[in-house]
């Protein structure tokens, strides 16, 4: 085995890859490039982005009223003249098609679809009749490969079709359609118990609500649940689609607990339900099997995607759990908080090659103060029983307390720790997509947190080292899973008991500790922020009120219409941990996310509550019914002018752009008594600085050929507020001209080596290889001189400001930062209003989102000179970090160092100018109070 290369294959399998590769079916199909095109998007079709308030209408029914079998298939594109170039996957940004497997019987497909009703719709579910004869395994079902088998991978239709097999013959599987994912295919959900168990489902549900909210339920009823009830467990395979084994797992998952007869299935059948996502992101799972079957045996084999795995979001779809941005983390939300509440979730995942096989709880430290210690301990005891059987099982390379922690929330297993879910996480050494590795002993390296690869309390029998292989991570992921079932099975009284126990504690501390209560009165703005804030609370099973009448509150008055959000409810951790300041524990600095305070990212004002609360109030069913009272800016009561807006509300850039795209005019009135304000028509007068809108920009997003989330989630921002544009690539801006065909160029947050040299050649086929170089630089600065706009935002800020020579230097990045760091904070930016046009109505202060982010200082003219910079470059300051107390939640080192300096300017050059930010305003989606700044930037001189 020392002898073999090293991360190499033998020559055995060349002859394996070349069959894949000449029975696999290229995904790519010339489609226009995506982007939001004004007739799209202002003239009446549906926004790419339902938005949270998606949630509150029915999932959208097949056409006819059938059940559709596999993909639904993918959004329509309006053709557009857009220059961006069509994906490998097809359109640009879209989901990709269906991969057509190798070695696949269509009778099989046949034979699985023609089964099932075709009257199952959304929410209907498929049970077989009795008698579960003719049951295929996976190896049975995929004909001609096993599952996990080397350089095969399964896709989205023959993952759910799986499923459906099933749930057509086996009594003990039920399978779910809870709605379609972004790019059309049917999200599932199987639900695997006995036959008496699935049943009864109704009646087990009503007492797992019972144990997560005892209110209004008699001691004899809530006996009766912890006695009669059963466990019910959630698992998510497969989210970042390019940890490839969940998904194959899940297929054996269903399968052992389907069929077997020997523990722990058969005891787990009795005493749990499971719900198991086959898939929790079929879009990606088709997208990375159609990108590696096409290049399996070609030096791209295990090479990146060229997008985004999910449309928005690609490895940050785990960062939206408390937002709910994504289809898919809306549809798994609304089952585990409106549909189950269910006491343990299982989240599974793959990690790096290198460092041990299989991670499993205890998490590391720090620990979120908000997280009951009995969801600590339960976790603790899962994950450290599991540890030991796998050990048993002769499974080695398994660590505990490492890398992990439990500080954050907003992934798919932390979440759920706020709702008194028991939240557990597994971390598989991943392969090469399909293809296995070879790793020698020096290739080895510590699980983090460890120093040496070697024994440890937390990492007690190292792998040696060997073939990893997908079945291996199959079989790793089994024997969790076995654990797991068996520790639930065992004691499943113990696990209902202690949901109870932690719903009465979150009630308790809610009464007798502060904070008590949390207000958001109606005095705020942005009502889409509220909106969105809100609609995010109830998605994850918060409850609002509205006070009926004046009430007092820590001394102080608040009107009628106020949202009243109560701590003494179950789920009252979560809102606490959405909505107080975070204050990282001192030790070890973190390498993510510390501060994440909500209402303060969004924008909202909220005022927390510490004395007992009495007040008058009603419980909101809706969003609608929480804001029945926000009206916005009162000077639009105030003054009798039809049609005015308020800047502060996103909403109204929306319908500005959307009534411009009509053929109206709109002026932004930039400084006086109605600054800020949008007025139909030419009503302002020149001493209020009018801005007259009279067309939409043409705005073109930069897209690297490597799937780049601060791009994606810059296209959500733009795809949910309606602003049109269209994707570009390298390839297109080094073509020049861009005056042609754009007025105004966005650059994400992608870094400026990325920008200059993209991906190198041989990494990936021709046309996905190389960035900018010269001729694209050269051309964006053609473009601007000759009259367009540039905004660069995050990372490609520096890059910016080094391509027009301006006289900065960044404070917080690089040799200059001298100690200062902050990986992921909320800071506060002070506008430069009422001084300039582009800031006009901004609020006193703006929060952004400091992930490793920018600072500016100008230099002294002598300095700028020898560094070859520009000293007469009209600069203008928009906003600064704030000179004292920047950091509002989470943890900075040295935070002075940033204080003061710049955070967004404006440069003028030629005839165009350049915006600089050097943070992302779309951070994850999350900062829409930073959104402000984005719109004006793109919008405003």
């Amino acid at each position: 085995m020392d002898s073999m290369p090293r991360q190499t294959l033998p020559r055995v399998y060349a002859m394996v890859r070349g069959r894949m590769r000449a029975s696999a079916v290229s995904p790519s199909e010339e489609r226009c490039s995506r982007g939001n095109t004004v007739r799209d998007l202002l003239l009446g079709s549906p926004p790419m982005s339902l938005g949270l308030e998606a949630l509150e209408e029915p999932s959208p029914m097949p056409e006819g009223g059938a059940y559709i079998l596999g993909r639904t298939g993918g959004l329509a594109c309006t053709p557009c003249a857009g220059k961006g170039q069509p994906s490998p996957w097809g359109l640009s940004h879209s989901a990709p098609p269906s991969p057509k497997p190798p070695m696949r019987s269509i009778l099989r497909l046949l034979s699985v679809f023609v089964l099932v009703p075709a009257s199952l719709a959304t929410g209907a579910s498929w049970v077989a009749p009795q008698g579960g004869e003719g049951i295929l395994s996976p190896d049975e079902f995929l004909e001609g490969r096993d599952l996990g088998a080397d350089f095969t991978l399964a896709d989205w239709d023959e993952v759910s079709g799986y499923f459906r097999h099933l749930a057509e013959v086996s009594p003990r599987v039920q399978l779910q359609r809870l709605g379609a994912t972004r790019g059309g295919r049917d999200f599932l959900m199987a639900t695997l118990s006995s036959e008496e168990n699935l049943a009864r489902l109704p009646e087990i549900r009503r007492m797992g609500h019972r144990l997560s909210d005892p209110r209004g339920h008699s001691e004899e009823e809530l006996e009766q649940a912890v006695n009669e009830g059963k466990v019910v467990l959630f698992i998510s395979p497969g989210m970042h689609s390019t940890e490839t084994s969940p998904a194959q797992f899940g297929m054996q998952f269903a399968y052992e607990l389907a069929t077997s007869d020997e523990e722990p299935w058969a005891s787990a059948r009795r005493e749990t339900v499971v719900n198991l996502f086959p898939c929790t992101n079929p879009d990606g799972l088709d997208g990375v099997v159609s990108w590696y079957r096409k290049f399996v045996g070609t030096p791209y084999e295990s090479t990146g995607l060229s997008d985004l795995y999910q449309h928005y979001a690609g490895h940050d779809n785990n960062r939206d759990w408390f937002m709910l941005s994504l289809a898919e983390t809306r549809l798994v939300t609304e089952q585990l908080y409106k549909v189950w509440r269910p006491q343990v979730y299982w989240d599974v995942h793959e990690q790096g090659s290198s460092r041990e096989r299989f991670f499993v709880p205890p998490f590391r430290d720090p620990l979120n103060p908000n997280i009951d210690p009995a969801v600590i301990t339960g976790i603790d005891l899962l994950g450290t029983r599991a540890l030991l059987d796998m050990n048993r099982e002769g499974l080695s390379g398994i660590s505990t307390g490492v890398s992990y922690d439990m500080w954050w929330t907003g992934g798919n297993r932390n979440v759920p720790t706020r709702h008194n879910i028991i939240g557990l996480l597994t971390e598989a050494a991943s392969i090469r997509l399909g293809t296995p590795i070879f790793l020698r002993p020096d290739d080895l390296s510590p699980p983090r947190g460890l120093g040496q690869y070697g024994p440890s309390n937390r990492f007690p029998n190292p792998w040696p080292g060997g073939w990893w292989r997908l079945k291996d991570v199959i079989d790793y992921e089994m024997a969790f899973g076995r654990s797991l079932l068996g520790s639930l099975s065992r004691e499943g009284r113990l696990w209902r008991e202690n949901s109870l126990e932690l719903a009465r504690r979150a009630l308790e501390r809610g009464r007798e500790e502060g904070p008590r209560a949390w207000l958001i009165p109606p005095d705020n703005r942005d009502l889409s922020a509220v909106r969105r804030l809100c609609q995010a609370l109830i998605s994850t099973g918060v409850e609002l009120h509205v006070a009926q009448a004046e009430f007092e509150a820590d001394g102080r008055s608040w009107p009628a219409g106020t949202i009243v959000i109560r701590r003494d409810q179950p789920y009252g951790g979560h809102v606490k941990d959405l909505f107080e300041i975070q204050r990282y524990p001192e030790g070890d600095s973190p390498y993510d996310v510390a501060g994440w305070t909500l209402p303060v990212l969004m924008g909202v004002r909220r005022v927390e509550v510490m004395a007992p609360l009495d007040v008058e109030s009603l419980l909101a069913g809706s969003t609608r019914e929480a804001m029945a009272a926000f009206a916005g800016d009162e000077r639009l009561s105030v003054m009798p002018h039809r049609g005015w807006l308020d800047a502060s509300n996103l909403d109204s850039w929306t319908t500005v752009l959307r009534g411009v795209a009509d053929g109206n005019r709109f002026t932004f009135v930039g400084s006086g008594p109605k600054a800020g304000l949008f007025i139909p028509g030419e009503g302002a007068y020149p001493a209020e600085d009018p801005v007259a809108f009279e067309r939409v920009p043409r705005i073109g997003l930069y897209a690297p050929w490597s799937g780049h989330k601060p791009e994606g989630w810059m296209r959500w921002v733009l795809d949910n507020f309606r602003i049109p544009y269209e994707t570009v690539r390298n390839e297109s801006l080094r073509a020049g001209e861009l005056a042609d065909w754009l007025d105004v160029l966005l650059l994400p947050g992608v870094s400026g080596g990325q920008l200059d040299a993209g991906r190198s050649p041989g990494s990936v086929p021709a046309q996905m290889a190389r960035g900018l170089d010269p001729e694209g630089a050269v051309a964006i600065e053609e473009f601007v001189r000759a009259g367009g706009k540039l905004v660069a935002v995050g990372h490609s800020s520096s890059w910016a400001a080094d391509l027009f020579r301006l006289p900065l230097v960044d404070v917080a990045r690089g040799d200059a930062a001298q100690g200062f760091s902050c990986p992921g904070s909320v800071v506060r930016c002070i506008p430069e209003a009422p001084r300039t046009v582009t800031t006009a109505g901004l609020p006193a202060s703006v929060p952004v989102f400091f992930s490793s982010s920018s600072a500016w200082k100008r230099l002294e003219d002598e300095v700028a000179r020898e560094g070859h910079l520009d000293p007469d470059a009209d600069l203008t300051v928009l906003a600064r970090y704030a000179p004292r107390r920047a950091l509002l939640s989470g943890w900075a080192s040295e935070p002075e160092r940033i204080e003061g300096q710049i955070a967004w300017l404006s440069a003028r050059h030629g005839e165009g100018s350049v915006h600089l930010m050097g943070f992302r305003p779309q951070y994850r989606s999350w900062s829409q109070g930073a959104f402000h700044l984005l719109v004006r930037a793109l919008f405003l001189p």
